[in-house]
């Protein structure tokens, strides 16, 4: 007989907005926003405090202001961010080799047959929660169940700060069904309303309607529901594997054309990808550039070259020269994205460690170094490179 799975899922408690308020005392109990840039982007995350006013990640930034017009709204600073999602997965790592993280703020963890050594899986819940708050005085809601989609479904009901555990059976099961069909992952707003339209507005109401009904409806993920909705979940959590790509883009504050203003944006982009790839080791040999143009439209350019890089300056020319590819004359542009991909690890790439002195990478590594001690904005090249028309 198959043993039984015990499955935790863990989710930082509106994890950007707890990290601001965290580190700016002003902003607790208040309505906070991040997000950016204002009127143009996106709430990416809202305090329970902001959510009240109805705010929900993605939601446009105008309608959240007409919404919560005296809510606090700051920008998203992904670096610091993604610095408290390492020290979160670390812990995580401590308890299991079986983590699947999803994004950087929430993650599944494979404990069954951890007992021994930890504990049972509310114990070992209760571990991580308590390591978690410990190393960056964060909340985070748990979630344990036999199967992931449990164990999520339970982290939710639990929110925030929560520790919540779900098991399949006939008492839980009916509990489960009166539930909106919201609650099952991966079932958004527009699913949601196309569910309610045709008189599915529950999680009993789903499971209860013909497999082959939702099949003909919505395809795969009309299956993928109804598995769901009846507690069938046989999908495996699936250990961290490694980065097909490391990207950073920003949505402009205002609509522009001139190379003059397009350049220090692509530094700075290309900068915080190369802090990035050098405090997770690896180097790139595709460089990407997305726009986006003020219609909307847009499309992107790539270069492959032979060796591998994570210099800010390497990845900045690249970039600039992808320029050529797009019509900044007619056009004026929204949005600009970098990316590195065709990824591989230090210490796969040949010659690393005995290569000849690179100046262009110990500055890359020296600006990353001063910049994880004290903080991302401490050290910024954007201006003097501006200055300096014979740099490259």
């Amino acid at each position: 007989m198959e043993k039984l799975r015990k499955i935790i899922h863990v989710d930082m408690d509106a994890f950007f907005a707890q990290i601001e308020q965290r580190d700016n005392p002003q902003y607790k109990n208040k309505p906070l926003i991040v997000g950016g840039p204002l009127n143009r982007g996106v709430v990416s995350t809202a305090s329970y405090e902001a959510r009240r006013y109805g705010l929900y990640s993605g939601m446009p930034l105008y309608k959240a202001r007409k919404l919560c017009p005296d809510g606090i709204y700051v920008p998203v600073d992904m670096e610091k961010y993604l610095r408290e999602s390492r020290k979160i997965r670390e812990i995580f790592c401590r308890f299991t080799p079986l983590v699947e993280p999803v994004g950087c703020d929430e993650a599944f963890l494979d404990v069954t047959g951890c007992e021994k050594l930890f504990g049972d899986a509310i114990e070992i819940a209760r571990k991580i929660k308590g390591a978690i708050y410990e190393k960056t005085n964060l909340t985070s809601s748990a979630g344990i169940g036999p199967n992931k989609f449990f164990a999520k479904l339970a982290s939710n009901l639990g929110k925030p700060n929560g520790l919540t555990m779900l098991e399949n059976t006939p008492d839980m099961i009916k509990k489960i069904r009166l539930l909106p069909v919201s609650s099952i992952w991966g079932v958004g707003r527009t699913t949601e309303e196309d569910l309610a339209g045709i008189g599915i507005k529950t999680i009993g109401e789903l499971a209860d309607t013909p497999l082959e009904f939702l099949r003909l409806k919505f395809g795969e993920m009309g299956e993928f529901m109804h598995n769901m909705a009846n507690g069938v979940d046989n999908r495996a959590v699936i250990p961290f594997s490694e980065p097909k790509s490391v990207g950073r883009e920003t949505t402009l504050s205002e609509d522009i054309s001139e190379v003059g203003k397009i350049k220090p944006i692509l530094l700075m982009l290309s900068q915080k990808i190369s802090s990035n790839l050098i405090r997770e080791g690896y180097k790139g040999k595709t460089i990407t550039l997305k726009i986006r143009y003020s219609d909307f439209t847009g499309g992107s350019a790539r270069i492959t070259f032979d060796k591998y890089t994570d210099s800010i300056f390497e990845i900045y020319k690249i970039s600039f020269s992808l320029l050529e590819k797009f019509d900044l004359i007619r056009k004026k542009v929204r949005m600009i994205g970098i990316s590195v991909s065709g990824l591989k690890p230090y210490h796969l790439i040949k010659d690393t460690l005995f290569s000849k002195n690179d100046k262009n990478s110990d500055i890359t590594k020296a600006i990353t170094e001063i910049n994880n001690r004290f903080g991302d904005d401490k050290v910024r090249i954007a201006e003097s490179i501006q200055k300096s028309k014979n740099f490259f």
